[in-house]
């Protein structure tokens, strides 16, 4: 059975959750580093009650909608942060072995947020750091799971599926970091040209193994997370149902 209401209240819910999670996420990072604002005063600003929204929407889902919202919320987030280690296992190979990353981006991040640029790093900002950067991987997750869901489900073959779009989900913010203001403000260039093509074939393949344990785990444990498109499927009029002729 159809109830139109309650896929408008997911939608809408929905919706809160992905700009929340835009918000809190790295975003904020690339605009710090685009000379925008301090990463501090976004977080603050910004981030905050884009993390209260991640957190409040799905409750509110959950009275008007049902459990769909909170599940992916909460899912998205675990296998954010798993895929976050594959991440940083990659790029801490890149960085310390090939020389293929100009410096530590968690390390950076950490002073940017305790506002110690001119200090250094130090214990609590590498702490800092490493919180927001894994934070980050978290908010990724949860939009990837509340857009996908767990489709394909279950079927022969949607494991397979569900890692490919993860890694296209993956390769596609990896792009995303390229072209940001982030590699310009380390040293790398736009897209990394001016550390070489080791640079972007780092973040490349970070991306594309934190994508593929996302896209994988999500489908693995999300057989009851209908994706964003099927909530809206529901608000459509049913078939064989045709508007009568005047």
């Amino acid at each position: 059975m159809r109830h139109p209401a309650r896929a408008v209240a997911d939608l809408l819910a929905s919706g809160l959750v992905l700009a929340g999670a835009t918000a809190a996420g790295s975003l904020l990072f690339a605009i710090a580093e685009g000379g925008y604002a301090t990463l501090p005063d976004l977080v603050r600003e910004v981030g905050l009650p884009g993390a209260v929204a991640v957190a409040v929407a799905p409750l509110i889902a959950l009275r008007l909608s049902g459990p769909r919202l909170g599940r992916a919320v909460l899912l998205g987030a675990a296998a954010g942060v798993v895929g976050t280690a594959v991440l940083e296992l990659v790029r801490e190979v890149g960085f310390r072995i090939f020389e293929s990353m100009p410096g530590d981006l968690p390390m950076l991040m950490g002073v940017l947020l305790r506002d110690q640029i001119m200090q250094g790093p130090d214990t609590a900002s590498n702490i800092a750091g490493w919180t927001y950067h894994v934070w980050n991987g978290g908010m990724f997750g949860v939009t990837y799971a509340v857009l996908l869901g767990g489709f394909p489900f279950r079927r022969f073959g949607g494991a397979v599926a569900g890692t490919l779009m993860g890694t296209g989900y993956g390769l596609a913010l990896g792009t995303g970091f390229l072209l940001s203001p982030v590699p310009k403000a380390v040293g790398a260039g736009v897209f990394g040209t001016d550390f070489g093509a080791k640079f972007a074939i780092t973040v490349y393949l970070a991306h594309a193994g934190f994508g593929a344990l996302l896209g994988w785990l999500v489908h693995r444990y999300g057989n009851r997370i209908a994706p964003l498109w099927s909530v809206a499927c529901k608000l459509l009029p049913p078939r064989g149902i045709r508007k009568e002729d005047n």
